[in-house]
């Protein structure tokens, strides 16, 4: 099942009150409400076209496929490839518990590769 997936982006970017960035970002509280609580049963081209303006991001990476028991896919199809890892939603943490030194090797690293 395809769904709509915005959990790892708000840890990513350090979003800790979804809803409030949402309405800020000129989302309806009841929209915002319904995409942060998984409760969106569609949705339009422009509203994620606006989602992915407001994160910097692409669809694919607000997406996220996970395999139904009563599906039968192969391994390696395509629909995995937008499949989350955990690991997404962990950049935030191992951030948190990094000494300040290490970030700011991690943030000269990263500079060096632009």
């Amino acid at each position: 099942m395809i769904t709509l997936n915005l959990h790892p982006i708000f840890r990513m970017k350090g979003i800790t009150q979804p809803i409030r960035y949402l309405i800020r970002k000129g989302h309806s509280p009841s929209y915002a409400s319904n995409v942060v609580n998984n409760r969106a049963v569609s949705i339009p081209f422009w509203k994620l076209e606006q989602l992915c303006l407001d994160f910097n991001c692409t669809p694919n990476d607000l997406l996220d496929f996970v395999k139904e028991k009563d599906q039968n896919l192969i391994e390696g199809h395509a629909l995995y490839s937008i499949s989350k890892s955990e690991a997404i939603g962990e950049i935030h943490r191992l951030l948190h518990d990094l000494p300040a030194s290490k970030i700011q090797e991690l943030y000269l690293m990263m500079k060096e590769k632009e």
